[in-house]
């Protein structure tokens, strides 16, 4: 009967040595766990909203970032006289980035709404809690016309130059700037080459 019951004790014992093991040889402090660090959502933006090349003024622009938590940090914008909008650098606190095997990643919606279309001027998944350079540099300068359509592209990734980055806008670079597919709202197109004058139907 004794033996019975030692027998789950020592399957317990086996488990939690097992789960701790990895966290005392990394010497991790299991109170840390409660820590918050800080978590990087999003770079500077600064765009220009344009159609057919005239600048759109008093249109709003919706930033929406959400970590993994399912928080949604909403922020609004609005277009200057010459078609400019700004958003700051944001940052929040978490405690999630401390727990074991966590995913961190952020998910960046930028869209705009004229006319009831809903468009998006940047959607990428950032991985990470830290700026990624490469993100930055993309938000630094967007240059966007309502009239444009919608393109899923890749841009360099400087920690894995096989593995490029992937983000979806009607906006356009001038460098950095490899898009794969395009959407007219109807029909969707491969772009061969990197060349959105030379489109391929996809049936």
């Amino acid at each position: 009967m004794n033996n019975r019951l030692q027998w789950p004790r020592r399957v317990i014992l086996l488990v939690f040595l097992a789960l701790a093991y990895p966290i005392l040889s990394h010497g991790v402090d299991m109170f840390g766990w409660f820590k918050k660090k800080e978590v990087f959502l999003s770079s500077e933006v600064n765009g220009v909203i344009t159609e057919n090349g005239t600048p759109v003024a008093n249109l709003e622009v919706t930033r929406s970032l959400m970590y993994i938590d399912e928080k949604d940090h909403i922020d609004v914008a609005t277009t200057d006289s010459e078609g400019r909008f700004y958003f700051p650098r944001k940052t929040i606190k978490s405690s999630i980035p401390n727990r074991l095997f966590a995913e961190n990643h952020v998910s960046q919606h930028i869209t705009i709404e004229p006319n009831g279309e809903l468009l998006p001027l940047w959607i990428a998944n950032h991985v990470g809690i830290t700026e990624v350079p490469e993100f930055s540099e993309k938000l630094s300068k967007i240059t966007c016309d309502v009239v444009d359509a919608q393109v899923d592209f890749g841009f360099k990734n400087n920690n894995n130059p096989h593995l490029d980055h992937m983000a979806t806008s009607i906006c356009r670079w001038e460098a950095d700037y490899k898009p794969i597919w395009l959407y007219d709202g109807e029909n969707e197109y491969r772009v061969n080459n990197y060349d959105l004058n030379d489109l391929t139907k996809r049936k």
